[in-house]
């Protein structure tokens, strides 16, 4: 996904996207222990599984 009109320097430069993943947070970090990952990635999901916080299910649905 890019994002042609975003201003930052790094921060969502690099977006990856899931319809659904058991956590983004735990595939953060697996990317991270593989060294797959950019400074500044995002990681999105429609659905999170095993997610700690579903703050934009909340947010969406509300």
């Amino acid at each position: 996904m890019e994002l042609p009109n975003l201003k930052t320097k790094f921060l969502g430069k690099n977006i990856i996207h899931f319809p659904e993943i058991d956590s983004t947070q735990l595939e953060v970090w697996r990317r991270i222990k593989q060294n797959t990952i950019q400074n500044g990635t995002m990681v999105i999901a429609d659905i999170q599984t095993q997610g700690k916080r579903n703050t934009w299910k909340y947010m969406v649905h509300r």
